[in-house]
């Protein structure tokens, strides 16, 4: 009997410290939680309010975002030189069928050793043939 004496003294120790725990939590909201109440708000108020949050939102998703570096006024998402980028963008406008994420694959087939289907294969043909008139000038 005892023993279940103590157990009961645990549980009860348990359960007080919960109930200051709660109470601690209750008067803390209750501090903070504004002391006049507000008039009911119009529909009108409401949407105005929600407006506002999300342009207020929007502006900071805006503001947060890291800039793209701009080379003559075009933004770039990846990391190239300066030469890379305008060799990249001439051998572009060369052939309307190259684009840089057809480059970038046929580039790392070549690097990675990937074989080249028969599409990627022409375009490479055609853009070492652009690169050697590039080379030339």
């Amino acid at each position: 009997m005892d023993e279940q004496g103590k157990h009961l003294t645990q549980a009860e120790i348990q359960i007080k410290k919960l109930e200051a725990m709660r109470q601690q939590r209750e008067q803390v909201s209750a501090e903070s939680a504004p002391k006049s109440p507000s008039a009911p708000k119009t529909e009108a108020a409401r949407i105005e309010e929600r407006l506002r949050a999300m342009r207020i939102a929007g502006e900071k998703s805006r503001g947060s975002a890291p800039r793209r570096p701009k080379i003559e006024g075009k933004q770039k998402s990846s990391k190239l030189t300066f030469a890379q980028i305008r060799l990249l963008e001439e051998i572009l406008a060369k052939d309307s069928r190259l684009k840089g994420s057809v480059i970038t694959r046929i580039a790392l087939n070549r690097f990675l050793n990937i074989e080249n289907t028969a599409e990627e294969n022409d375009l490479e043909a055609r853009i070492n043939e652009i690169l050697g008139q590039l080379k030339n000038r």
